[in-house]
């Protein structure tokens, strides 16, 4: 089924320029936009810092914690590497291309909107609706199967709730200060 699904979505890449420049921003360059926009949206107005706090928290978490030993139990090829006529228009860099199980971008930027969301859920769905487009460039672009984005996305989605549950214990915790 990953294959079918990673054909047919792979198949709309290579048709113009155009269309392969669109999928590259959104597939590589989204995710500044997405962190300056949580930068932006956290600093103004000041009440939303927590809201920074948690979010770039559970990013880092999911993506320098998590990622990394989900990649010592799981070496997966990226389509590109296992399959042939692959439209690679988005590209990697040679030493990841077993890392491919879950998605980097998908597993950092669905826990930092899920983080997001339970501060504010308009600013959440901003997130989850950017999240989701990269990831699905990801696969048209031809450097992640279907299955490592809704990894990442189900492994995120869950760091950024529970960082946010660990959070909101922890000031809990904390005396209340007259």
């Amino acid at each position: 089924m990953d294959v079918v699904v990673f054909r047919f979505l792979n198949g709309f890449a290579g048709q113009s320029a155009f269309w392969d420049g669109v999928i590259v921003f959104i597939a590589s360059y989204l995710q500044y936009a997405l962190g300056a926009l949580l930068i932006a949206c956290s600093l103004w107005p000041v009440r939303r810092f927590p809201m920074f706090a948690a979010s770039f928290s559970a990013a880092i978490i999911a993506r320098l914690g998590v990622k990394p030993l989900m990649l010592l139990f799981v070496h997966r090829a990226r389509p590109f590497v296992s399959l042939d006529s692959v439209h690679d228009i988005v590209g990697t860099d040679a030493g990841e291309q077993l890392q491919s199980f879950p998605s980097g971008h998908a597993i950092f930027f669905f826990a930092l909107a899920m983080a997001a969301y339970r501060y504010d859920k308009r600013w959440g769905a901003v997130f989850f609706a950017g999240a989701l487009l990269m990831g699905i460039a990801r696969v048209i672009g031809g450097v992640h199967w279907p299955s490592d984005i809704l990894g990442g996305a189900l492994i995120g989605t869950l760091v950024g709730w529970l960082t946010v549950q660990l959070v909101l214990q922890f000031r809990r915790a904390l005396p209340v200060q007259k």
